[in-house]
C-alpha cells in the first residue's frame, strides 16, 4: 500500500472481551512487539481483506480468527458491540478500533501468537494489570453490560 494512504485512512482493528463465566480472557503481549510491548490486552486484529466470497459478517469472522489465533479459545457466534476508538500506533498509523462482548465456546487459553502469558482474569485481577491506553475501560464496560444482564435476567 502507498504509504501516503497511511496519513489520509485509518485501519480497522477489533478487539474481543471473552467471558467464560465471571471471568475475562487477556493475554500478554510480547516484549518484542513495536506497539505496547509487555503489556496485557484483549484478544483482537487488524480486519483484512477476505477472498472475492466472503462478502458477509467480516467482523465477526476476523473476531473468530483472531481470538483463536493468539489465544487459542474459540467464541460463539453472537457478538455484542461494546464500543468504539481512535488512536495513532507508535509507527504513526491511524486506527478505528472496535471492540465486542463474546462468550467462550471451547478450547484452552495458551500463548499463542505475538503473545507471551494468556489467563482468565476475574475484574479485581484486571484492575491490578497494566494495560495499554482505554483497555482496562473496554473490559470494565464489559463487566458492566455483564452484571446489567445478570440482574434482568433475574428480574424475568
Amino acid at each position: 500500500m502507498d504509504k501516503k494512504f497511511d496519513k489520509i485512512m485509518h485501519s480497522i482493528l477489533v478487539n474481543a472481551v471473552v467471558f467464560k463465566g465471571d471471568k475475562v480472557l487477556v493475554s500478554q503481549r510480547s516484549f518484542e512487539e513495536h506497539h505496547e510491548p509487555g503489556k496485557w490486552t484483549i484478544p483482537g486484529g487488524k480486519v483484512e481483506r477476505q477472498k472475492e466470497d466472503i462478502v458477509f459478517n467480516i467482523i465477526e469472522n476476523t473476531l473468530k480468527k483472531e481470538v483463536i489465533e493468539e489465544t487459542g479459545i474459540k467464541i460463539k457466534d453472537k457478538i455484542e458491540f461494546i464500543s468504539n476508538n481512535t488512536f495513532v500506533r507508535s509507527n504513526g498509523q491511524h486506527v478505528v478500533a472496535m471492540i465486542f462482548k463474546c462468550k467462550y465456546k471451547s478450547g484452552e487459553a495458551q500463548a499463542l501468537e505475538d503473545t507471551i502469558a494468556c489467563k482468565w482474569a476475574t475484574k479485581k485481577e484486571i484492575n491490578a494489570m497494566e494495560f495499554p491506553q482505554n483497555v482496562k475501560e473496554y473490559i470494565l464496560k464489559a463487566f458492566e453490560l455483564q452484571e446489567k444482564l445478570k440482574k434482568l435476567i433475574k428480574l424475568c
